[in-house]
Protein backbone atom coordinates (compact mmCIF):
# COMPACT_ATOMS: atom_id res chain seq x y z
CA UNK A 1 0.00 0.00 0.00
CA UNK A 2 1.56 3.28 -0.93
CA UNK A 3 1.13 6.41 1.81
CA UNK A 4 0.52 9.71 1.05
CA UNK A 5 3.55 12.23 1.14
CA UNK A 6 4.83 14.08 4.37
CA UNK A 7 7.55 16.13 5.64
CA UNK A 8 9.47 15.12 9.31
CA UNK A 9 11.62 16.53 11.16
CA UNK A 10 15.03 15.00 11.78
CA UNK A 11 17.59 15.31 14.46
CA UNK A 12 19.81 18.08 14.19
CA UNK A 13 17.53 20.54 12.44
CA UNK A 14 17.39 19.10 9.23
CA UNK A 15 13.47 18.31 7.57
CA UNK A 16 13.18 15.57 4.81
CA UNK A 17 9.69 14.99 2.78
CA UNK A 18 9.03 11.22 2.59
CA UNK A 19 7.52 11.24 -1.58
CA UNK A 20 6.38 7.71 -1.82
CA UNK A 21 6.32 4.56 0.62
CA UNK A 22 5.15 1.40 0.29
CA UNK A 23 5.70 -2.12 2.58
CA UNK A 24 9.35 -2.65 0.86
CA UNK A 25 10.72 0.72 0.64
CA UNK A 26 10.49 4.23 0.47
CA UNK A 27 11.51 7.22 -1.25
CA UNK A 28 12.95 10.80 0.78
CA UNK A 29 14.54 13.73 -0.28
CA UNK A 30 18.04 13.83 1.32
CA UNK A 31 19.15 17.36 2.58
CA UNK A 32 22.04 19.18 0.89
CA UNK A 33 25.32 18.99 2.87
CA UNK A 34 24.22 15.99 5.32
CA UNK A 35 26.07 12.49 4.39
CA UNK A 36 23.48 9.62 2.49
CA UNK A 37 25.19 7.05 5.22
CA UNK A 38 27.77 6.40 7.94
CA UNK A 39 30.53 7.80 7.11
CA UNK A 40 34.41 6.92 8.94
CA UNK A 41 33.36 9.65 11.73
CA UNK A 42 30.73 7.78 13.61
CA UNK A 43 29.57 10.93 15.62
CA UNK A 44 28.64 12.37 12.08
CA UNK A 45 25.03 12.29 11.36
CA UNK A 46 24.40 11.27 8.39
CA UNK A 47 20.89 10.82 6.55
CA UNK A 48 19.95 6.75 6.84
CA UNK A 49 20.49 7.02 10.64
CA UNK A 50 18.76 10.32 10.86
CA UNK A 51 15.65 8.19 9.11
CA UNK A 52 15.75 4.97 10.34
CA UNK A 53 16.09 5.89 13.87
CA UNK A 54 12.99 8.60 13.50
CA UNK A 55 10.61 5.90 11.58
CA UNK A 56 11.88 2.84 13.49
CA UNK A 57 13.12 0.73 10.78
CA UNK A 58 16.64 -0.25 11.85
CA UNK A 59 16.97 -1.97 8.63
CA UNK A 60 16.90 0.43 6.77
CA UNK A 61 19.40 0.45 3.61
CA UNK A 62 20.25 3.27 0.90
CA UNK A 63 19.29 1.55 -2.32
CA UNK A 64 21.27 4.87 -4.34
CA UNK A 65 23.84 6.94 -3.11
CA UNK A 66 24.13 11.01 -3.34
CA UNK A 67 27.26 13.00 -2.93
CA UNK A 68 27.22 15.17 0.30
CA UNK A 69 26.55 18.33 -1.58
CA UNK A 70 23.67 16.90 -3.60
CA UNK A 71 19.84 16.80 -1.97
CA UNK A 72 17.02 14.93 -3.06
CA UNK A 73 15.74 11.38 -3.94
CA UNK A 74 16.63 8.61 -2.24
CA UNK A 75 15.80 5.18 -2.57
CA UNK A 76 15.76 3.23 1.26
CA UNK A 77 15.09 -0.50 1.38
CA UNK A 78 12.85 -1.38 4.18
CA UNK A 79 12.73 -5.17 3.99
CA UNK A 80 16.26 -6.42 3.51
CA UNK A 81 14.67 -9.81 1.93
CA UNK A 82 13.75 -7.70 -0.75
CA UNK A 83 17.25 -5.70 -1.44
CA UNK A 84 17.93 -7.83 -5.19
CA UNK A 85 14.49 -6.89 -6.12
CA UNK A 86 14.69 -2.91 -5.11
CA UNK A 87 18.08 -2.51 -6.79
CA UNK A 88 16.75 -4.48 -10.09
CA UNK A 89 14.12 -1.52 -9.76
CA UNK A 90 16.68 1.18 -9.28
CA UNK A 91 19.11 -0.04 -12.36
CA UNK A 92 15.25 0.21 -14.79
CA UNK A 93 14.22 3.15 -13.30
CA UNK A 94 14.12 6.89 -15.28
CA UNK A 95 16.57 9.21 -13.10
CA UNK A 96 16.54 12.83 -13.45
CA UNK A 97 18.67 15.33 -11.59
CA UNK A 98 18.05 19.44 -11.79
CA UNK A 99 21.15 21.74 -11.69
CA UNK A 100 22.40 25.23 -12.01
CA UNK A 101 25.70 25.53 -14.00
CA UNK A 102 28.27 28.44 -14.88
CA UNK A 103 27.89 30.03 -17.91
CA UNK A 104 25.36 29.74 -20.60
CA UNK A 105 26.16 26.81 -23.04
CA UNK A 106 25.93 27.54 -26.73
CA UNK A 107 23.54 24.40 -26.86
CA UNK A 108 19.76 23.43 -25.75
CA UNK A 109 20.16 20.00 -25.56
CA UNK A 110 23.23 17.59 -25.27
CA UNK A 111 23.56 13.81 -25.39
CA UNK A 112 27.35 13.37 -23.19
CA UNK A 113 29.27 9.96 -23.54
CA UNK A 114 32.37 9.06 -22.37
CA UNK A 115 34.58 6.83 -19.60
CA UNK A 116 34.95 7.21 -16.23
CA UNK A 117 37.19 6.24 -13.80
CA UNK A 118 37.66 6.76 -10.13
CA UNK A 119 40.32 7.94 -7.95
CA UNK A 120 40.64 9.11 -4.45
CA UNK A 121 38.70 12.23 -4.37
CA UNK A 122 37.86 12.85 -8.19
CA UNK A 123 36.66 10.99 -10.86
CA UNK A 124 38.57 10.94 -14.29
CA UNK A 125 37.59 10.97 -17.82
CA UNK A 126 39.75 7.94 -19.42
CA UNK A 127 39.94 6.70 -23.00
CA UNK A 128 40.90 2.86 -21.96
CA UNK A 129 39.89 1.05 -18.10
CA UNK A 130 37.01 3.01 -17.37
CA UNK A 131 33.40 2.53 -17.35
CA UNK A 132 30.78 3.72 -19.88
CA UNK A 133 28.94 6.51 -18.47
CA UNK A 134 25.99 8.49 -20.35
CA UNK A 135 23.35 11.75 -19.55
CA UNK A 136 21.45 13.26 -21.44
CA UNK A 137 21.55 17.24 -20.54
CA UNK A 138 18.51 19.76 -21.35
CA UNK A 139 19.23 23.41 -20.74
CA UNK A 140 15.38 24.93 -19.39
CA UNK A 141 16.62 28.68 -18.86
CA UNK A 142 19.33 31.11 -19.22
CA UNK A 143 20.32 33.42 -17.04
CA UNK A 144 22.76 35.77 -18.60
CA UNK A 145 22.60 38.47 -15.26
CA UNK A 146 23.62 35.62 -12.68
CA UNK A 147 26.10 34.04 -15.30
CA UNK A 148 24.29 30.70 -15.17
CA UNK A 149 22.05 28.30 -16.65
CA UNK A 150 19.12 25.75 -15.32
CA UNK A 151 19.33 22.23 -16.59
CA UNK A 152 17.55 18.68 -16.57
CA UNK A 153 20.18 15.72 -16.68
CA UNK A 154 18.57 12.20 -17.27
CA UNK A 155 21.40 9.53 -16.24
CA UNK A 156 21.42 6.43 -18.39
CA UNK A 157 24.04 5.27 -16.25
CA UNK A 158 24.77 5.58 -12.79
CA UNK A 159 28.59 6.62 -11.93
CA UNK A 160 30.24 8.50 -9.15
CA UNK A 161 29.92 12.16 -10.02
CA UNK A 162 28.73 11.43 -14.03
CA UNK A 163 26.93 14.81 -14.22
CA UNK A 164 30.03 17.21 -12.04
CA UNK A 165 32.45 15.43 -14.49
CA UNK A 166 30.60 15.82 -17.34
CA UNK A 167 29.12 19.77 -17.08
CA UNK A 168 32.94 20.71 -16.14
CA UNK A 169 34.17 18.66 -19.22
CA UNK A 170 31.41 21.02 -21.15
CA UNK A 171 32.74 23.71 -19.69
CA UNK A 172 29.97 24.78 -17.45
CA UNK A 173 30.61 23.26 -13.93
CA UNK A 174 27.56 22.93 -11.09
CA UNK A 175 27.38 26.17 -9.14
CA UNK A 176 29.08 25.65 -5.77
CA UNK A 177 31.20 22.52 -6.92
CA UNK A 178 33.97 21.98 -4.43
CA UNK A 179 35.63 19.69 -6.55
CA UNK A 180 34.86 20.10 -10.38
CA UNK A 181 34.31 24.15 -10.32
CA UNK A 182 38.17 26.22 -10.47
CA UNK A 183 36.75 29.07 -10.52
CA UNK A 184 37.92 31.02 -7.37
CA UNK A 185 33.64 32.50 -7.19
CA UNK A 186 32.64 28.99 -6.63
CA UNK A 187 33.80 28.99 -2.31
CA UNK A 188 31.30 31.98 -2.23
CA UNK A 189 28.44 29.54 -3.48
CA UNK A 190 25.73 28.92 -0.45
CA UNK A 191 25.51 24.92 -1.82
CA UNK A 192 26.00 22.86 -5.13
CA UNK A 193 23.32 23.54 -7.50
CA UNK A 194 22.48 19.54 -7.91
CA UNK A 195 19.34 18.01 -6.77
CA UNK A 196 18.05 14.37 -7.53
CA UNK A 197 14.38 15.37 -8.87
CA UNK A 198 12.48 13.24 -10.49
CA UNK A 199 12.28 9.33 -10.41
CA UNK A 200 10.10 6.77 -12.77
CA UNK A 201 9.84 3.66 -11.92
CA UNK A 202 7.32 0.42 -12.26
CA UNK A 203 6.18 -0.70 -8.39
CA UNK A 204 5.89 -4.31 -7.26
CA UNK A 205 2.91 -4.45 -8.76
CA UNK A 206 3.42 -4.06 -12.31
CA UNK A 207 2.14 0.08 -11.91
CA UNK A 208 4.39 3.15 -13.51
CA UNK A 209 4.98 5.90 -10.86
CA UNK A 210 6.54 8.94 -11.53
CA UNK A 211 8.18 10.63 -8.24
CA UNK A 212 9.54 13.92 -8.35
CA UNK A 213 10.30 16.80 -4.94
CA UNK A 214 9.75 20.65 -5.32
CA UNK A 215 12.63 22.47 -6.88
CA UNK A 216 14.87 24.07 -3.99
CA UNK A 217 13.65 27.14 -2.74
CA UNK A 218 17.79 27.99 -2.86
CA UNK A 219 17.61 27.42 -6.79
CA UNK A 220 15.14 29.76 -7.60
CA UNK A 221 16.64 32.64 -5.11
CA UNK A 222 20.18 32.14 -6.74
CA UNK A 223 18.96 32.69 -10.10
CA UNK A 224 16.42 35.86 -8.69
CA UNK A 225 13.28 34.58 -10.34
CA UNK A 226 10.53 31.41 -10.36
CA UNK A 227 12.29 28.18 -11.98
CA UNK A 228 10.26 25.50 -13.58
CA UNK A 229 10.37 21.96 -15.01
CA UNK A 230 8.35 20.29 -17.72
CA UNK A 231 5.96 17.56 -16.57
CA UNK A 232 7.22 14.23 -17.26
CA UNK A 233 5.67 12.87 -20.43
CA UNK A 234 3.63 9.45 -19.53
Amino acid sequence: MKSPRREIRLKGGYTTNILYECDEFLLAEKPAGLPVHETKDPNRKDFTRLLASYLHLPDLRTANRLDLGTSGIVLLGKNPDKNKEIDSLLADADKEYIFLCSGIPDWKEKRFECFLKDGNKEVQMVRSGGKKAITEFTILSQHPDENCSFGLAKILTGRRHQIRVMLRELGHAVLGDPVYSHSETETEEKRMYLHSFRLCFTDFQGQKQWVETDIPKEFSTRVGKPLSVPNQTK
